[in-house]
């Protein structure tokens, strides 16, 4: 597999109800254990009731909160063993991406190019993911853009939110590699992906998962 044309997104601010919460957990705004009403959420951030109940309808759904049925109110249940299901879920789909491109798609996929591609909540509200996790996140896109839209859609953005600085230090966040560390493996991924080493790819991404685990 080859890496195709370089394609160049446009910086946009998009940002779904759920982002408030997300950046609300990865600020300390919501600890775990915590009660989010979707009143309050809607009034906090001007949304309307529906838009907050459908904010805790999706946060019910990647893990980060818990409540009962017919309430509108729910529990902060988040911890970084969720963020760490989610992202063994984007890497399982970026490997069956790249499986499908070496088979099927001579031409190979679209690199994006990190300059001008944005994370929404992550820009509007001022915090800041690591420059390997961006990246990472920027090539999970790119992988998956085309054929896995919804695990994009639903993955990416908590991702980059509860793995910023912010959320690192507010919540003591370690990670087992350092940051010289994990951009190499990153950087790997991308030289693997461009010169259509599929192996190397998978096994890069494996570590790069593991140094991502939070001791």
């Amino acid at each position: 597999m080859t890496a195709g044309a370089t394609t160049s997104v446009l910086p946009a601010l998009i940002v779904d109800p759920i982002d408030y919460l997300l950046v609300d957990i990865a600020t300390g705004r919501h600890l775990p254990g915590d009660t989010v009403h979707a009143e309050h959420l809607a009034h906090e951030h001007g949304l309307s009731d529906l838009d907050a109940r459908d904010a805790l309808d999706a946060a019910v759904c990647l893990g980060l909160v818990t409540r009962r049925v017919g309430q509108n109110c729910a529990l902060v249940s988040w911890t970084p063993d969720v963020s760490q299901a989610q992202l063994h879920r984007l890497a399982r789909a970026m490997v069956s991406a790249v499986d499908t491109v070496s088979s099927r798609d001579p031409y190979g996929v679209d690199l994006i190019d990190g300059e001008q591609n944005r994370h929404g909540a992550v820009e509007l509200f001022g915090l800041t993911t690591p420059c390997d996790v961006e990246l990472f996140l920027e090539l999970a896109r790119a992988l998956l853009s085309r054929r896995s839209i919804a695990v994009v859609d639903e993955l990416v953005t908590p991702i980059a939110v509860l793995f910023s600085e912010t959320a690192q230090q507010v919540h003591g966040l370690d990670f087992a590699a350092d940051a010289r560390t994990r951009q190499e493996l990153v950087c790997g991924l991308v030289r693997s992906l461009m010169d259509g080493r599929a192996d190397d790819f998978r096994d890069l991404l494996a570590d790069y998962v593991v140094a991502l685990s939070v001791d």
